[in-house]
């Protein structure tokens, strides 16, 4: 179509167009038609764009009311430090071949609120090469920090805190706790339950943000 047919012009050089080549890297405009970024432009899902350096190089008006403009920022200025080495692993396996990927991802605004996204991604190309991914968005919860203290730690789950942020293995827990190893899992999974995380590493920075450690 050519412009006077279209009505609207070439759109790589109307309004949300130019916005996107100053925003997204020269590949990543090849891997997105201009049509489809003016529709992703208006659609209610938040939804990015990021390069094969992680940093997002476009995003539409749904993703900025969200979590604010996160554009040109490289992925550890965003993500919640528990989160960055399970969406980095996603992005690597696109990188390699996957299809798509799933996870959920707590996003740190610029002036500190945290809002959780669950996160469907799929690899862009250009060229017969992988350049970057695209990424919808849906809200999960917003993680507003508690208001009340930080929660109270037995003297054990707080010995097992410190020796997690030591980087100690279960074997070294096990040998400086005196206990057996199935022991100390138990004692890491209580510690997980009252942190109300998922992961040793994730427990490690709640204890660090709450002053535990």
């Amino acid at each position: 179509m050519d412009e006077e047919a279209s009505g609207n012009g070439d759109a790589r050089t109307g309004p949300v167009g130019e916005r996107c080549r100053v925003a997204l890297g020269a590949e990543v405009l090849e891997a997105l038609s201009a049509n489809v970024l003016r529709t992703l432009e208006a659609l209610q899902v938040p939804a990015f764009a990021i390069d094969g350096d992680r940093r997002i190089r476009w995003q539409n008006a749904a993703a900025s009311a969200l979590v604010g403009d996160l554009r040109g920022k490289l992925d550890s200025t965003y993500i919640a430090p528990e989160d960055l080495a399970r969406v980095r692993e996603a992005f690597a396996r696109k990188l390699l071949g996957a299809l798509h990927t799933e996870y959920e991802v707590t996003i740190i605004r610029a002036d500190g609120r945290r809002v959780r996204l669950g996160v469907s991604s799929v690899p862009l190309r250009a060229h017969g090469r992988v350049v970057g991914t695209f990424a919808l968005g849906r809200a999960v919860e917003e993680a507003i920090p508690r208001a009340e203290g930080p929660p109270a730690l037995t003297a054990r789950q707080h010995q097992t805190l410190t020796l997690l942020s030591a980087g100690s293995s279960t074997s070294q827990m096990a040998e400086l706790m005196g206990l057996s190893e199935e022991t100390v899992r138990n004692h890491v999974k209580r510690l997980l339950r009252r942190l109300n995380a998922r992961s040793r590493v994730e427990a490690v920075a709640k204890g660090r943000r709450a002053s535990l450690i």
